[in-house]
């Protein structure tokens, strides 16, 4: 026979009694169940401990938790779940123990008074749990009306869920005790029934010390038109009665807050929220969708420049990309690799020349030993002998022989760093309109000691050069700029308007007008850079065009609306020839009218035709200094979500 719990006690037991020869078996039957419960209270009693240690443990990982939040947003709000849970841990534990424990036990008789202790285990268990859940629901009505208890009134917030808790155990004991012994049955009914009913005027008592702040956090909740309902319910006389029957409306607002706390770290999650809170006022963001043209916005909005009027004190928000390109060109000044190139690949505006300029400056500060040389890719340098021309000059060198002559110049080279920015300049997607690519290709694969490449170009370029060479067989150290974080887009936007010295004031739609976040500013900060957030894809420098279509400027302060979206039906109504010179000029990142006939192959009158509809939708611009044609930053990302359904782009 296999090895049975019920039996285990009384197989000890045989065994004495035919060693020693014992035949009294009453005297057997109470030795073999005072053992029994002798070894189940001190099995408990180590149970009870250990769960303490699993508690103290659970604590350790949430410090650990927390140690790590600084680097994973998401961390840090998982946090939440784990400190919450650690004070039910131990009882949870007990509680399992109990429950997987009891069917062992059966009916044997070895075990009949260890069987009969369990509720007064189970009678531990509910103490411990119902206090928790007391204090708990005690300090959450106080939060939800705005109040914090400290010191005193937590001390008896604790000292009364324990009475409480208490005096639930003599129903517990008497339901428990009947339900063991008769499980069925009007008495056990009605034992029931009083369990119930004790648990409902105990909630009514637990309130009634904070009957305010519970009319408070209710009212913070329910519609405005349901306050003086709330108060007729809720008065002195009635509170007992009806205060836990409206707990369930307070238990759902709490744990829709709690979950939007533990959430709050995740991309995914802020997205859907900003889109649901821009959806409900939606009517607000029409109607405060103009633009601010007075000479007040107008000297507000230098501030909000792509470069700030005093660039060399421009805050600078470390997003980890300058960090990133200076890493790989520190390894390759300390002769720890041989990896001489770097590509930089990224949204428009998300900071890659910002980025580029900062290490430039700062190398030319730590390392004055080595060469920088910056240079910006004219458009369309697309021929091998203007690349190979340009780069020349740049490095003061004869380059006739291309890859060659950078070979045979390296030895009497100083160490250098050549940036090329704008990169995506280089190449033409049509026949021929690869070479001066495959050109700065051979020269980027010539094997040097004394010149590093940093290549930076449009993110739409490299999908497009990678889908025509392979992303393998180009550039083998190729970062990818990420975008911006909720708080990145933040820093920067307010960094900024410090330097106007103008006072910030949201308007009305940000701010809560119930509960205890009511008129909080900071609340109403979220929520808009949330929104903001969404709206700009974590794009900076769409992100800086959005915060000006949702301020208005006075002499002294700046009123602080919705961001306003472009609205996408314009696109909608495009044809596909219209779309292909969109897509062109996206994977280019700026064409001429001649060129964007050359990779389209489309006649010049639908050219000219699709420009024209996407100047007058704003989707599309013609940049001042050269005449080529770009994306709207307001636009950009509704126009690459717009093409890439259609599939006319390559990311």
């Amino acid at each position: 026979m296999g090895f049975s719990w019920t039996r285990a006690p009384r197989d000890v037991l045989e065994a004495l009694r035919s060693f020693y020869g014992i035949t009294d078996t009453t005297t057997f039957n109470l030795a073999g169940n005072g053992l029994a419960l002798l070894v189940g209270v001190l099995l408990f009693v180590l149970l009870a401990k250990g769960s303490q240690r699993a508690r103290g443990g659970l604590l350790a990982l949430h410090a650990r938790v927390l140690q790590l939040g600084s680097e994973r947003r998401w961390l840090w709000n998982l946090s939440r779940l784990v400190a919450g849970l650690a004070p039910l841990l131990p009882w949870l534990i007990l509680a399992l123990a109990i429950a997987l424990v009891e069917p062992l036990l059966g009916a044997s008789e070895s075990t009949r008074w260890l069987v009969r202790a369990l509720p007064v285990a189970k009678l531990y268990v509910l103490f411990g749990l119902q206090r928790l859940v007391g204090e708990w629901l005690i300090l959450r009505v106080a939060q939800g009306a705005g109040h914090y208890m400290q010191g005193d009134q937590a001390e008896q917030a604790e000292r009364r869920a324990r009475r409480l808790s208490l005096v639930l155990l003599l129903p517990w004991a008497l339901f428990l005790v009947v339900a063991q012994v008769r499980p069925e049955g009007p008495v056990h009914g009605a034992l029931a029934a009083l369990v119930a009913l004790s648990l409902y005027a105990a909630v009514g008592r637990l309130l009634a010390p904070r009957a305010e702040d519970y009319v408070l956090c209710l009212q913070s909740i329910l519609p405005s038109r349901l306050d003086p309902i709330a108060e007729t319910l809720l008065r002195r006389g009635l509170f007992h009665w009806t205060a836990p029957l409206l707990l369930p409306v307070a238990l759902v607002y709490f744990a829709t807050r709690y979950l939007d706390r533990l959430f709050a770290g995740f991309d995914t999650y802020l997205r859907l929220k900003a889109r649901w809170f821009r959806l409900r006022n939606r009517s607000e963001d029409d109607e405060d969708g103009e633009v601010d043209d007075s000479q007040a916005a107008r000297d507000y909005q230098r501030w909000f420049a792509a470069e700030l009027p005093d660039d060399e004190s421009a805050p600078f928000i470390d997003t980890g990309l300058l960090e990133a390109m200076g890493k790989s060109i520190r390894r390759w000044r300390e002769d720890r690799t041989d990896e001489n190139t770097l590509l930089v690949a990224g949204e428009k505006g998300a900071g890659k020349s910002l980025a580029a300029g900062r290490l430039v400056a700062g190398l030319a500060k730590d390392d004055p030993q080595l060469r920088v040389v910056s240079l910006r890719v004219p458009p369309k340098t697309v021929s091998p002998e203007a690349l190979t021309e340009l780069i020349a000059e740049a490095l003061g060198e004869d380059l006739t022989e291309g890859p060659a002559s950078l070979v045979k110049a390296d030895a009497d080279r100083p160490p250098t760093l050549l940036v090329l920015d704008e990169c995506q300049n280089v190449f033409l997607s049509r026949i021929g309109g690869l070479d001066g690519w495959r050109t700065l290709l051979r020269l980027t694969n010539a094997r040097l000691d004394n010149l590093f490449w940093l290549i930076l170009l449009n993110n739409q370029s490299w999908a497009y050069l990678c889908n025509v060479f392979g992303r393998e067989y180009q550039f083998r150290n190729a970062l990818k700029v990420k975008r911006w974080s909720p708080a990145e887009i933040r820093s920067l936007i307010l960094s900024r308007h410090h330097r106007s010295g103008l006072r910030l004031r949201y308007d009305e739609v940000l701010l809560s007008s119930r509960g205890p976040d009511a008129g909080n500013v900071r609340n109403a900060e979220q929520r808009y850079f949330s929104l903001l957030w969404d709206a700009c894809r974590g794009n900076p420098m769409t992100a800086l065009k959005l915060w000006q279509t949702s301020v208005k400027v006075s002499r002294r302060e700046v009123l602080v609306g919705l961001p306003s979206l472009p609205p996408s039906s314009a696109m909608d109504k495009a044809g596909e020839n219209l779309l292909f010179v969109y897509a062109a000029i996206a994977t280019h990142e700026n064409l001429s009218g001649d060129e964007i006939q050359t990779v389209t192959h489309l006649s010049e009158n639908v050219v000219r035709y699709a420009l024209k509809a996407g100047f007058d939708a704003g989707f599309i611009r013609a940049s001042e200094e050269d005449g080529r044609y770009r994306l709207v930053p307001l636009w950009y990302h509704a126009m690459i979500t717009h093409l890439n359904r259609k599939n006319l782009l390559h990311e």
